[in-house]
């Protein structure tokens, strides 16, 4: 190919944020200089890659394909870095791990931990509901995301970690609140909040539901676990949520766990990636961190959950 590895790096800069401007000062250079640059590269491929229309920059065919084989060869790069400072006992680059939404109350203290163990690893995090996981997954976005329900019929894989219990949940105020061994045909005379549709807190109830042969109808769709957290709070309805998200609800008496036949719904908190993505050793060593049973992380991440238990 003829074109200089810096020209293909403020090319690929770039095609990254789309402004000749943001890309220069990212990369230290004027303006001038990165148009110079791509007007060079251009001319060595004898192929136009981006082309303007109005105020906004597009890539154009050959530009698309030129961004694939920049993203991979960078990657490669920093996968390369990462390599070899780990095989001088010194792990360190950057780790880019997305989760969603009703993960992020135990990720942090998870991040904490890996954090400990390699100290010179950037660590980038991203919180995010389960939709937008699913197209920064499409989007290769992330070295890694955490999510509780992986999409079927896509080339995944998939690594469960750590147990995801989904409990119902209500007003200390509720007329359910401190009853034994509830029959699940009682919540279809009680309001419930759900989830917006996508969440995968709301896909495990809805399942649960339909295999008991159980109708209940939504009288309110939130977008959030907190959202939700509120609305129970004030009397409007029960829900059902990740037990991680409501601990401290739980501990303060703001929230009661209710005791519901087939509840709490045990499921699983997954690592995911791509079959076929080329992991980065910071991603492969988390990975392995995650999964360690030296690392004790069933312990890490539930250990306000405990406390919660220990106190009741």
């Amino acid at each position: 190919m003829r074109a200089s590895l810096h020209q293909l790096k403020v090319f690929h800069k770039v095609s990254l944020v789309m402004n000749y401007t943001k890309a220069a000062n990212s990369l230290g250079l004027t303006q001038p200089a990165v148009s110079i640059q791509l007007k060079q590269l251009e001319e060595n491929l004898d192929l136009p890659l981006f082309e303007k229309i109005g105020k906004k920059l597009f890539l154009t065919p050959a530009g698309q394909t030129l961004k694939i084989f920049c993203d991979d060869m960078f990657e490669r790069f920093d996968n390369l870095d990462m390599a070899l400072s780990a095989m001088k006992g010194d792990l360190q680059g950057e780790f880019r791990l997305a989760a969603v939404s009703s993960a992020k109350y135990f990720t942090p203290h998870l991040l904490g931990a890996f954090n400990k163990r390699y100290p010179k690893v950037n660590l980038l995090l991203e919180v995010a509901n389960r939709e937008q996981i699913i197209q920064r997954l499409n989007d290769n976005k992330d070295d890694l995301v955490i999510m509780g329900l992986v999409p079927e019929l896509k080339s995944l894989a998939s690594y469960p970690f750590v147990d995801n219990p989904i409990v119902a949940i209500a007003s200390p105020n509720h007329p359910l609140a401190g009853n034994k061994n509830i029959k699940l045909s009682e919540l279809s005379a009680h309001p419930f909040i759900f989830r917006e549709k996508g969440s995968g807190t709301r896909k495990a109830l809805e399942d649960f539901f339909h295999r008991q042969g159980v109708t209940i109808q939504p009288n309110m769709l939130l977008g959030s676990s907190e959202t939700i957290k509120q609305a129970v709070m004030a009397d409007l309805g029960i829900s059902a949520l990740s037990r991680h998200s409501v601990t401290l609800e739980l501990a303060t008496n703001s929230l009661v766990e209710l005791d519901i036949e087939g509840f709490p719904l045990i499921r699983s908190w997954y690592l995911v990636h791509h079959e076929k993505k080329h992991l980065s050793p910071v991603a492969q060593a988390f990975i392995n961190f995650t999964l360690s049973p030296e690392e004790n992380v069933a312990e890490l991440c539930d250990r306000f959950m405990e406390r919660y238990f220990v106190e009741k």
